[in-house]
């Protein structure tokens, strides 16, 4: 008996060695696979210190239900404080919680987020489910028409959310150069700063709302890239200018519904402004 009980802890050791072999550590390699074979990357961010990350690697990445569904993926695990690739992807994604799971088409596009811990079934089934929703959006990106504004306007969203932001971005002006609806087109600026922000291109994302500004001076989707304008000054810790655009929006719309945002936000920004 005790035999029988040796060899089968002996046994589920070695299938998790075999299957920890099968993760790539560089996100270089993982690519280049994911690209030759046409595959989905499977990433696992984790960190050291991170617990449920240790159980997600003990309990469910062995498990045959995981390793069904991932068999046709390509395995790639970072550690998010290597001061290299992880921690850039982690940065680049704006990962701030561990465990976190993604799923990245071959030309770096997110396919699916997962965040946290699950048995492996609950895993798996999320694990479905963002296939499916990646399924959807690559069907509805072979089905872009011309002169579909709202579809094209769409889709280059979706892509801003799945960090397909150079895609994302060329469609945005291609939609800025036709004579779309002006809700298309106010749309598609405020979209536009946020693709390039997202790229760490705050000066080309303030240009875009300059010109936006240009064209257009009311409604909701301008008073968002009002508050855009304030954002983005907050990351430059230009302080002193975030407060007077938060000032001048709460003058020049007083019954905006997002007054209260800025409410809630304007005192720490003049607390922040005055320790310059």
């Amino acid at each position: 008996m005790k035999r029988t009980v040796l060899l089968a802890a002996v046994a589920l050791l070695l299938g998790q060695q075999a299957f920890a072999g099968l993760w790539i550590k560089s996100l270089t390699t993982a690519q280049k696979q994911a690209k030759d074979s046409q595959k989905l990357i499977f990433v696992d961010l984790y960190a050291d210190w991170c617990g449920w990350c240790k159980r997600m690697e003990q309990e469910v990445f062995p498990s045959q239900a995981f390793q069904n569904a991932t068999d046709s993926m390509v395995l790639l695990r970072l550690n998010t404080e290597d001061a290299a690739e992880g921690t850039k992807l982690a940065h680049d994604f704006g990962i701030s919680t561990l465990p976190t799971f993604l799923l990245l088409a071959p030309d770096g596009i997110i396919a699916g987020v997962i965040h946290g811990y699950a048995p492996s079934d609950e895993f798996v089934k999320a694990l479905k489910e963002q296939q499916t929703s990646y399924a959807a959006f690559t069907k509805k990106l072979s089905g872009e028409k011309g002169g579909n504004y709202e579809q094209r306007l769409d889709i280059a969203r979706e892509l801003r959310t799945r960090y397909g932001l150079t895609q994302s971005e060329a469609r945005l002006r291609k939609l800025l150069t036709e004579p779309v609806p002006v809700n298309i087109r106010d749309s598609a600026y405020y979209e536009l700063a946020i693709a390039q922000l997202m790229e760490n291109h705050p000066d080309d994302a303030l240009a875009t709302l300059r010109k936006f500004s240009s064209v257009q001076n009311k409604g909701e989707t301008y008073e968002r890239s009002r508050l855009l304008v304030g954002q983005i000054y907050m990351t430059q810790g230009k302080w002193d200018n975030a407060v007077a655009e938060y000032r001048n929006f709460k003058t020049n719309f007083p019954k905006s519904p997002l007054v209260k945002n800025i409410d809630m936000v304007l005192p720490q920004i003049e607390q922040q402004a005055k320790k310059k």
